[in-house]
């Protein structure tokens, strides 16, 4: 089922107005190409990736998750319809792993987030892009690779992830049409050669940035909130844009 935006907006909250702040992340590392940097550079793209949206949802399922209303937006009609198909994997070893390492640390939710975005799926399979690294992030990612893939193939994740790409695909092209590259150099603290804004209408309380260092290139991810509210960017602490003009 196609969902509308005006269900669930997107409202990008930059690191200072978040709890996690912009800082050099170690939970992802570069393996830059000529070809990535050059494809790159100067340019802000968003995306909603399915490994990305396949990890949100397998962590939407975790007690933790359940029981902290802060993790989680449940306020749309497309979190109610992920539940009813997915909340009878709650038992999956893939949640019970990763509810095992968030009561052992809550705050590897940051590390588990930041490190999806380093991922793919190929034909089923939940491989590491060739553009990064992920040997030194904290959570065990052999591990959850496999872990992902098996819930992806269990649940059957792409048939879901494929009904709604319709809200998806609105997603994108309305977040990429908000701000080009030179107002996103002057928005963000972090400044970066190039910006990568990833959207999923599961997140809520996890809004802020990962920057990613290479030898000769710098990138900025830029992970969103939801809000029902409108169309919106906050750019600095306590300062919002509104964008309800522009979007309806």
């Amino acid at each position: 089922m196609k969902l509308q935006l005006n269900r669930a907006a997107v409202i990008v909250l930059f690191a200072a107005a978040s709890f996690f702040t912009s800082c050099k992340s170690y939970n992802v590392a570069s393996r830059y190409t000529s070809k990535y940097i050059n494809a790159n550079t100067g340019k802000v793209s968003a995306q909603v990736p399915e490994t990305f949206e396949l990890g949100y949802t397998m962590l939407a399922l975790t007690d933790l998750a359940q029981t902290d209303t802060t993790i989680i937006n449940k306020n749309t009609a497309y979190y109610h319809e992920l539940m009813a198909w997915f909340n009878k994997y709650k038992d999956h070893k893939g949640v019970r792993h990763l509810n095992a390492d968030l009561n052992r640390n809550a705050n590897m939710i940051k590390c588990y987030l930041d490190g999806l975005y380093a991922f793919q799926l190929n034909d089923g399979r939940v491989a590491l892009k060739t553009s990064y690294r992920i040997d030194l992030n904290k959570v065990d990612f052999k591990r959850y690779a496999l872990l992902l893939q098996n819930f992806y193939k269990e649940t059957n994740f792409h048939e879901f992830y494929t009904q709604h790409q319709g809200m998806y695909a609105d997603m994108v092209q309305r977040a990429n049409g908000m701000f080009n590259y030179n107002e996103m150099q002057k928005g963000i603290s972090t400044q970066a050669n190039g910006y990568q804004v990833v959207l999923s209408p599961l997140i809520n309380a996890y809004a802020g940035t990962m920057q990613i260092k290479g030898h000769t290139y710098n990138e900025c991810i830029v992970f969103p909130r939801m809000s029902t509210n409108g169309l919106s960017y906050a750019f600095k602490e306590n300062i919002a844009i509104d964008n309800k003009s522009k979007a309806y």
